[in-house]
């Protein structure tokens, strides 16, 4: 069964909702949140990156958690 999932940024050692994915367990939540939300350094090469209020970049610590 497919649960909620909202997906946390860690920066400066403050936790940031970044959105929210569908997924029946915490580690697909994890793989789901880094093919939605998940930024590759050939796209902060290209200058191509979304901001990171949106996104997880390649040297942030993230979490999910079961959504309210």
């Amino acid at each position: 069964m497919l649960r909620k999932w909202s997906v946390h940024v860690i920066r400066d050692g403050r936790s940031q909702y970044i959105g929210e994915v569908n997924e029946s367990s915490e580690e697909m939540a994890r793989c789901a949140a880094l093919s939605r939300f998940g930024v590759g350094a050939d796209e902060i090469d290209a200058g191509e990156a979304p901001p990171r209020c949106v996104a997880i970049y390649p040297d942030d610590r993230f979490e999910v958690s079961p959504a309210a």
